[in-house]
């Protein structure tokens, strides 16, 4: 009991000597003078070195020559930090509390807090420092994944990020950066010290990052010309932190552990968000910054969305690891949670690379990767719904979020396999398991009504309403990146309703290697040979896996870079470029009420606004007074943007009343 008095008193003090610190260098930034930033800093380093000296006085043996060595890291700690100081006064120029000199604050603010951490840690549960495992690895995972992970450390850290945010007046965006930050580290897996509470915090944390990114994805969206680079440079390190924390849970699931080696991952990720946090507070400033949006920063975007990306993949396999695997078998982790997604038995070294691949996308393929970027994709496809007045395309989108829960996600996992492998509106070859010989029948009869339905309604009825890229695609986040088309060197060239010849080779492969692994996937089913598998693993199987499960997000994390509608713009997706063919001879085209007023028009916002960069769109109206083409997904963003309410679809509904009349 009065060891935990001293634990918590002593967190109280140090908690309210930190504070201070920050929120006195953050209020007094501008006016600080070289004096007041020796002075804070000697302190600074004099508190840390010397927690760092009385843990490693409690956790030793006593004797003289522990205490030489305690004492000589504060001296030596102390020499450095004057020698720097010298140095800076000599040959540095002072001005104000700012770049340099905010970033050395929040790296002495955040070796204090981790100083402070290990110090009670080694209060409550003396002689933990002794359990290094004889490894350099193995001391940091008990000091870091321990100490961080405890509510020793991140209670005291969670208490300054209060008082800072009340104290100090930030912008919204900051705030939500602030905030965000704080929720995560206040849901810590390990916040308790047990492995009971693994689990909840996972999937509690994953719940929290879902709904940030679903919020950062609108404020994008937003402020696609208006926001700033700073602003976007702190929203990509945030991002950065959301896939390490990811990758933490994730190690940290594989082990089943509370303090492993997940979990000093996951200790890393809160350093990191911690020294974010003071270093938005100390240095943050974008007065007198240019707004040009996040259009003219590519990398950035892209940074996040490959981020963004990278932590659905982990923060799945984390909560499929945690409920799916017994994490009883003997075997390696790694292997158990392959074998629980159907994967090869035995990684080898020749089999990495594809043991890799199959994993992310078999990951990608699992019902709760399917449910995280479900929720946020569909989030935003339902704030644009609430946005936008036109009818016709909020049915539109209603479908595609519904074709989303029951055609991808719902109808593959939920439903009787033994009935839903037998109904026709398959995806693709290898979506849902190898080509057995009766399951012939379905995927023949998918493509079938495919093509009937895009004779009569475009290509539209499967690539804007059934394929999942609908979603992905149709949010508020999609649509304003549709400005990349023309943004993009790679996009510029391959505009227009015609694919270029250079596309043509990677139609055709597409197809060639579709068949192939048909094939091969029949035999296999068929005879068990191994010789006809990939490393153990069906070839449309893998296939499938690879182009959509793999590649398709490669593709859409780098739109920044190739435009937007990648799998639709490039004939890569074969099911695209098959309705695309059968929508061309069919029904459907747009149309305009009047051509003479796409000659009149200035602005041409049709194309602007077109999700695949039909860039000719203005000239086939004004020609021939309808657009066709097999690029044309039918998403009205075209008709949408139209000033002059002049486009509209024309499909076998427009048919059949000519003919009545």
């Amino acid at each position: 009991m009065q060891n935990t008095i001293a634990v918590l008193s002593t967190a109280g003090v140090m908690t309210a000597i930190i504070s201070f610190f920050i929120v006195y260098i953050a209020r007094n930034k501008e006016k600080f003078s070289f004096k007041n930033v020796v002075v804070a800093s000697l302190i600074l380093t004099m508190m840390a070195s010397m927690l760092n000296s009385l843990t490693y006085l409690i956790d030793t043996p006593s004797g003289f020559l522990n205490t030489i060595i305690a004492v000589n890291f504060s001296m030596v700690s102390m020499a450095v930090a004057i020698i720097a100081i010298f140095w800076s006064a000599v040959f540095g120029k002072f001005s104000g509390v700012s770049g340099r000199t905010s970033t050395m604050f929040s790296l002495l603010l955040v070796w204090n807090e981790i100083s402070m951490g290990i110090f009670l840690y080694s209060l409550a549960f003396p002689g933990f420092l002794d359990h290094f495992n004889g490894t350099f690895l193995g001391a940091f995972e008990n000091m870091f994944g321990v100490s961080l992970n405890y509510y020793l450390f991140i209670v005291p850290m969670l208490l300054e990020m209060l008082s800072v945010t009340y104290f100090i007046k930030h912008s919204r965006f900051v705030n939500s950066i602030l905030l965000s930050i704080f929720t995560m580290a206040l849901f810590s897996p390990t916040l308790d010290g047990n492995s009971e509470f693994i689990w909840v915090g996972s999937t509690i944390t994953v719940g929290i990052m879902i709904f940030f990114m679903i919020y950062f994805y609108e404020l994008l969206s937003r402020r696609k010309t208006s926001i700033k680079l700073t602003e976007m440079k702190t929203l990509s390190w945030l991002f950065l932190i959301f896939l390490f924390m990811m990758a933490g849970e994730f190690a940290g699931s594989l082990d089943y552990t509370p303090f492993g080696f997940g979990w000093f991952i996951y200790g890393i990720s809160m350093v990191a968000g911690m020294f974010l946090y003071f270093n938005v507070t100390f240095k943050y400033d974008d007065s007198g910054e240019k707004r040009v949006g996040w259009v003219k920063h590519p990398r950035l975007m892209f940074w996040i969305l490959a981020s963004s990306f990278v932590s659905e993949i982990l923060a799945a396999g984390a909560i499929i690891s945690l409920f799916l695997i017994s994490h009883s078998t003997g075997v390696s982790p790694l292997v158990e949670f392959s074998n629980a997604l159907g994967g090869v038995k035995v990684f080898t070294p020749a089999s990495e690379v594809v043991d890799v691949i199959y994993l992310i996308g078999a990951i990608a393929n699992n019902p709760i990767f399917l449910i995280i970027m479900g929720i946020e994709m569909g989030a935003l496809v339902v704030i644009r719904i609430t946005k936008i007045t036109w009818k016709e395309k909020r049915v539109n989108l209603s479908l595609a979020l519904a074709s989303f829960a029951l055609y991808t996600i719902i109808g593959p996992n939920f439903v009787d396999r033994g009935f839903y492998d037998h109904l026709p509106l398959w995806a693709n070859v290898g979506a849902l398991s190898p080509l057995y010989p009766y399951f012939i029948i379905p995927v023949i009869a998918s493509y079938a009504i495919y093509a009937i339905l895009a004779m009569l309604f475009g290509r539209r009825s499967y690539c804007s309403t059934l394929c999942p890229s609908a979603v992905m695609y149709g949010g508020t986040l999609g649509q304003e990146m549709i400005s990349y088309n023309y943004e993009s060197k790679i996009s510029r060239g391959n505009l227009g309703s015609r694919f270029k010849k250079k596309i043509f080779p990677l139609i055709s492969g597409s197809w060639i290697i579709l068949a192939l692994v048909s094939v091969i996937s029949f035999y296999y089913s068929r005879s068990g040979n191994p010789g006809l598998s990939i490393y153990g693993i069906d070839a449309s199987v893998f296939f499938s896996f690879f182009t959509w499960n793999f590649l398709w997000y490669i593709f859409f994390i780098s739109i920044p870079f190739v435009g937007m509608s990648p799998c639709r713009r490039y004939g890569w997706c074969t099911t695209g470029t098959f309705v695309g063919f059968f929508s061309k001879i069919g029904l459907f085209k747009l149309k305009v009420n009047n051509p003479q007023t796409c000659v009149t028009c200035k602005t041409k916002d049709c194309v602007k606004a077109c999700e695949v960069g039909l860039a000719d769109l203005p000239g086939q109206f004004i020609a021939k007074g309808f657009f066709k083409s097999s690029k044309c997904v039918g998403s009205g963003s075209c008709i949408e943007a139209c000033p002059y309410d002049n486009i509209f679809f024309y499909d076998v509904r427009n048919y059949l009343k000519e003919k009545v009349k």
